[in-house]
């Protein structure tokens, strides 16, 4: 009897067993489950999609307003004079409907700080920018400066945390056939990705434009689909590197797109950045950048009584950081030196034949060419020449030449007779001024207390405005 119950418990253990064992195995394995997926996803995870996490974040959805204005007299300064009427009426025609349109383009962070690289023909004439990242972050942006020959636009968002951003490449080592990747919003379809390979190298395109017949030289075309709505957004290759600003498709062709290399964007940067001519900050120094850029940039010259002259920096004198800032090239020293105002203090690392020290230099405000400074002590007005870049950003893209007012001194002449920054000078006496040097021919015969008419356009959110004025010399 109790051999029978030995038996029934050993078959009752034997049947049991394998199932205990199968139970245990599933415990002991069941911790490691999420890695096992891991592992199989991290087959699925190619090089695109790792250069597409890199980088989506730095990519922005731009959506813009633009303002349709309807043309008019404006009665700023009272009737106008009989000798501008014709020439007004030939650019304040028929009365427009005011409509506003909303276009959607593409643009990429280059700078923690939230500088953003697009088209200049996806923010051109726009009354608002507004900025969205692949975060769901909502930024209004402003524009800091254009070209609309090389088709670049810089735009600012501020964020109080730094914003992730692009590394930038090199067009010099583009090979045909490598792997490229568009970022954007084709069609309003937000943080869209294609992929396709660099076709070719240093095409040439022309389009037309209000400026005439324009023509896109170095372009990279790709055969990665670029849709409206990816002008303006980055072409990257499999290290997640920016290697173009997406520029344009061929219209009634497939598989055709191109892009602005990025060392011609690099280039067009540095432009754009100019500090000197954006804020009027002086520093005092040409820069020049090196084949390795681990030395930062050299300097190649240095102006007389410059706050760089009187810090005793010299040329061939390397600027390695400002600040803590290190600097490895152009763009960098310029970006650096924008965010800062006249009065500020700057600590330079200097590398002077092997030997480092450290410069302390005090910005100062930009002197003014002779004509400039003539225009401000007769009548108060700080002026430069009217560009096509700075007609458009003007929203006065009808306006071929003039001479911008940029400020006007307080107390002045012009400030009496309500001068404001942003209009445009076009005639002074019987003349018609399409540049500051033409002003300046006008300046030296203006004597103390004579008056001259002068007439201007300006844009507004109201609309296009003309007007004319009498101002008395000082």
């Amino acid at each position: 009897m109790m051999k029978e119950i030995r038996y029934f418990q050993m078959k009752k253990i034997l049947i049991f067993l394998p199932l205990c064992i199968c139970f245990v195995y599933i415990l002991l394995t069941y911790d490691k489950a999420p890695a096992l997926e891991s592992s199989f996803n991290s087959n699925r995870k190619t090089p695109v999609v790792m250069a597409v996490e890199k980088i989506g974040p730095a990519v922005a959805n731009i959506r813009t307003e633009r303002l349709i204005a309807q043309r008019h007299v404006d009665p700023y300064f009272g009737s106008r004079s009989e000798f501008f009427e014709q020439y007004f009426n030939e650019f304040f025609g028929q009365s427009q409907k005011q409509t506003i349109e909303r276009p959607l383009g593409s643009g990429v962070i280059i700078d923690e700080d939230g500088y953003i690289v697009t088209n200049e023909h996806v923010v051109s004439r726009a009354s608002k920018i507004k900025v969205r990242l692949s975060n769901g972050q909502d930024f209004e942006a402003t524009m800091i400066s254009s070209d609309p020959i090389s088709d670049i636009a810089v735009l600012k968002i501020n964020s109080p945390t730094p914003l992730p951003y692009v590394k930038m490449g090199t067009s010099k080592d583009l090979m045909i056939g490598e792997t490229v990747i568009a970022l954007g919003n084709p069609f309003g379809l937000e943080n869209s990705v294609t992929t396709g390979v660099l076709s070719a190298k240093n095409r040439t395109i022309t389009f037309n434009s209000e400026y005439g017949e324009i023509n896109y030289n170095g372009l990279i075309q790709t055969d990665a689909l670029i849709n409206p709505g990816n002008s303006g957004g980055p072409l990257i290759n499999i290290d997640g590197e920016l290697i173009g600003i997406n520029a344009a498709i061929v219209n009634q062709a497939q598989g055709i797109g191109f892009a602005i290399p990025v060392d011609k964007v690099r280039e067009t940067l540095v432009k754009l950045f100019n500090f000197r001519e954006l804020n009027k900050i002086w520093f005092g120094v040409q820069v020049e950048e090196q084949a390795d850029t681990s030395k930062g940039i050299v300097v190649s010259s240095v102006e007389p009584k410059s706050p760089a002259y009187k810090a005793n920096i010299k040329t061939g004198d390397y600027i390695t950081k400002i600040d803590s800032k290190e600097i490895l090239n152009i763009l960098d020293f310029e970006k650096y030196i924008l965010k800062k105002n006249v009065g500020d203090k700057l600590y330079i690392n200097i590398n002077r034949g092997g030997r480092e020290f450290t410069v302390d230099i005090t910005l100062e405000k930009a002197p003014l060419p002779p004509i400039e400074k003539h225009a401000l002590e007769k009548l108060g007005l700080y002026v430069q020449d009217l560009t096509p870049q700075l007609a458009k950003q003007l929203n006065l893209w009808w306006v071929k030449s003039g001479v911008l007012i940029t400020d006007v001194q307080k107390n002045s002449p012009a400030a009496s007779i309500g001068i404001e920054a942003g209009q445009v000078l076009i005639y002074v006496g019987q003349y018609r001024i399409n540049d500051v040097e033409e002003l300046g021919a006008l300046l030296k015969v203006m004597k103390k207390g004579d008056i001259w008419e002068i007439g201007m356009v300006w844009s507004d959110k109201f609309g296009e405005h003309q007007g004319y004025a009498r101002i008395k010399v000082r």
